[in-house]
């Protein structure tokens, strides 16, 4: 039983920690009774040990999966009415968060980061974090093919509400989300479909970090 506990605890911690302190601390951990405490200190550090060896491009990830969260969660409470005019730009960020001028900014901003830091492949790190940016609107396209979130299609100058019969409703605006499939099909595929664009600035902003870093490394004539 003990064994067991220790292999558990053991892989807790990243692959990389394991490999260098792994047999150490099993040694120690098998030589000593396990309380709650002992337990619990060796759990916080695992999570401590994890977060040290995440990637930036998680981090970045993580804050652009939060944005598209905000995004789909205001759509979803507050749909605003389609008017081709000052409300349309409101609408182009709510419905398509992942291709705003800003998301394609951090794709970039990781790209030239990654260059420069001499870090992860540019392109794989721009890919990364839009993989994980888009999980919540696959998320969403699950949840509309298994048949617990209803979709509503709007034309210009309609409003819904975010109840009806049908329950809580998920909109899409004809003429701007210009969806090339089903919605919801469209939806669960967007981490993969997102990927040629990810690749496409990530691959752009390292291509300029190398030249920053070359640049950098010029000799100063005298």
């Amino acid at each position: 039983m003990k064994t067991t506990l220790v292999r558990w605890l053991l892989r807790l911690y990243p692959k990389s920690w394991r490999a260098e302190y792994g047999a150490e601390l099993a040694d120690m951990l098998r030589a000593r009774p396990l309380c709650a405490a002992i337990v619990f200190d060796i759990a916080r550090s695992a999570i401590w040990q994890r977060l040290r060896v995440v990637l930036p491009a998680t981090w970045v990830g993580i804050g652009l999966m939060l944005v598209t969260i905000w995004a789909i969660v205001t759509t979803m409470l507050a749909p605003p009415p389609y008017a081709p005019s000052a409300l349309s730009e409101r609408i182009e960020w709510l419905q398509k968060p992942l291709q705003s001028e800003f998301y394609v900014l951090v794709l970039f901003a990781i790209g030239f980061w990654n260059a420069v830091a001499g870090k992860q492949s540019p392109a794989r790190a721009a890919m990364r974090a839009s993989v994980i940016a888009s999980i919540p609107l696959a998320l969403i396209g699950l949840l509309m093919l298994t048949g617990l979130l209803a979709h509503a299609e709007l034309v210009p100058g309609q409003k819904i509400a975010m109840l009806n019969a049908r329950g809580i409703l998920y909109p899409f605006y004809k003429g701007i989300q210009q969806i090339p499939a089903p919605a919801p099909l469209t939806l669960l595929l967007s981490p993969l479909l997102r990927l040629p664009g990810a690749w496409l600035w990530g691959t752009i902003g390292g291509s300029l970090g190398r030249k920053y870093v070359t640049w950098r490394r010029r000799p100063i004539n005298a």
